[in-house]
C-alpha cells in the first residue's frame, strides 16, 4: 500500500513539474516573440503579417475576456441586489415570503423544500423600495416587539430580513401579525404582495 501511494505521489509530482515547465516555456516564448517584434519594428517600419495576426488574435481575446467579465458582473449584480424576507414559524405553521425586484417566492414548508415562484409587480417593488428607504437599517437589530404572545405559543415567531448586497439586517423575533411600529408598514406591504401574487 505504501509502495502504491509513493508511486502515485511521484506521478503527481512529475505532472506538476511538467506543467510548471510548460508554463515557463510559454512565457519565455511570449517574451522572445515580443523582443523579435520590437527588433523588427526598429529595423523595418512594417512588421510581418504573421506578427500582425498574432497581435490581432491577442487583441480579440482581450475583448472577448472583457465581454465575459461584464457578463459575470451582470450576473453578480442580479443576484447581489436587494431582497426582503418575512419568516413566521410556530409548531404547526410556517410562512416564508421572499421578494426581490423581479420575483416573489412563497412557501408554507418549514424546510423550504417546496417554493412557489411568482413575478414581482414593478409598482409593488417601488413601494417596497420607498418603505425600505425610510428604515433605519442599523436599528433593525434592536427593535422591540409590541406583544409577547409567541412566548407562550399564542402566535408564531416572525422576523423580517433586509438583504442589500452582502449585508443582511435582521429584526429580533416578534409576534406574527404584530410587528414593531417602525417596520409595520413594510411588513404589511410584504404580506399583501404575498397574498396578491397567490391570486394571480
Amino acid at each position: 500500500m505504501k509502495f502504491l501511494f509513493s508511486i502515485i505521489a511521484v506521478v503527481m509530482l512529475t505532472e506538476s513539474c511538467n506543467s510548471s515547465k510548460e508554463a515557463a516555456s510559454d512565457s519565455k516564448k511570449a517574451v522572445v516573440e515580443n523582443v523579435e517584434m520590437k527588433k523588427e519594428v526598429a529595423t523595418n517600419t512594417e512588421p510581418k503579417k504573421q506578427d500582425i495576426k498574432k497581435t490581432e488574435t491577442k487583441s480579440n481575446k482581450n475583448t472577448f475576456d472583457k465581454n465575459l467579465l461584464t457578463d459575470k458582473e451582470k450576473a453578480v449584480q442580479k443576484n447581489y441586489g436587494t431582497a426582503i424576507i418575512y419568516e413566521a414559524i410556530s409548531r404547526g405553521f410556517a410562512k416564508y415570503v421572499y421578494i426581490t425586484e423581479d420575483k416573489v417566492l412563497l412557501s408554507t414548508d418549514r424546510s423550504l423544500q417546496k417554493m412557489d415562484e411568482y413575478k414581482c409587480d414593478a409598482n409593488d417593488w417601488q413601494t417596497i423600495q420607498s418603505l425600505i428607504k425610510k428604515l433605519d437599517t442599523k436599528a433593525m437589530g434592536s427593535l422591540k416587539a409590541p406583544t409577547d404572545k409567541r412566548l407562550y405559543d399564542g402566535a408564531a415567531h416572525a422576523t423580517l430580513t433586509l438583504k442589500q448586497g452582502d449585508l443582511a439586517y435582521i429584526t429580533p423575533t416578534f409576534d406574527d401579525g404584530f410587528p414593531p411600529e417602525e417596520i409595520k408598514e413594510l411588513v404589511n406591504k410584504v404580506l399583501s404582495v404575498g397574498e396578491k401574487v397567490k391570486k394571480q
